[in-house]
């Protein structure tokens, strides 16, 4: 599924002791161009993650309608081939490896973040990030938090409350996101901003992840916004 963050969706035969694999998103264009900023995310994770389990990968990116150009220059800058359609022709075409960018990935990454961020907000009707990820706090400890299985939803609800807890951080504290290579867990994006007159980094989407594991149980993201807007 496209938005299966912690799996790799095909993993092929090594070649010349090269690790291979496919990432797939079956989604129309106009299905990922309807939310670009999410879709970037989802991109980038899905392709990075592979990146980070193996040290030399080649790395297909399936489509199978021609992407929106946001999402060619996304995998471009991960270091992923793009195949468009169900020919597989292009796994037996023998051409240099592809490198990742992490430069381009970590702009494209805090751009995408902030963008979601301000999605939210304007759909919210509120007019300040940390006030629009409150409610949304609150929506789900009242109507239910996604569960686990229903991945879509659950993937989504994470990358919502990380993108919204940015935002709010930026407001006090100032910032960016970053491509942490070296991190672990499934979501490779941390938050680097001041606290206490120094650098400190940040991990808004981890807290994201036990917000809805925990279902709450004061683990909100607002929380640890709300933290770091004490001493910036």
């Amino acid at each position: 599924m496209y938005i299966s963050l912690d799996r790799i969706d095909v993993k092929l035969k090594p070649e010349d002791g090269r690790k291979r694999v496919i990432q797939t998103d079956h989604r129309s264009a106009a299905e990922i161009a309807a939310r670009p900023a999410l879709s970037t995310i989802i991109a980038l994770i899905r392709c990075l993650n592979p990146r980070r389990a193996y040290d030399d990968l080649e790395l297909f990116y399936n489509c199978l309608h021609e992407p929106p150009a946001f999402l060619r220059n996304t995998i471009a800058a991960c270091g992923a081939r793009l195949w468009v359609g169900d020919d597989p022709a292009i796994l037996a075409e023998s051409v240099p490896p592809a490198e990742l960018d992490e430069s381009a990935v970590t702009r494209l990454a805090d751009d995408a973040m902030f963008e979601l961020a301000l999605e939210l907000v304007a759909e919210s009707g509120e007019a300040e990030p940390l006030r629009t990820l409150e409610l949304l706090e609150l929506r789900m400890a009242e109507s239910g938090f996604p569960e686990e299985t229903d991945i879509e939803s659950f993937w989504t609800a994470i990358l919502e409350l990380g993108a919204l807890a940015g935002a709010a951080i930026v407001t006090s504290n100032g910032g960016a996101w970053f491509y942490d290579l070296a991190g672990p867990g499934t979501l490779p994006f941390k938050y680097r901003c001041s606290f206490h007159g120094e650098m400190a980094t940040a991990n808004p989407l981890g807290k994201a992840v036990k917000f809805l594991r925990e279902k709450g149980n004061g683990e909100e993201p607002s929380f640890l916004v709300r933290t770091l807007g004490s001493s910036p």
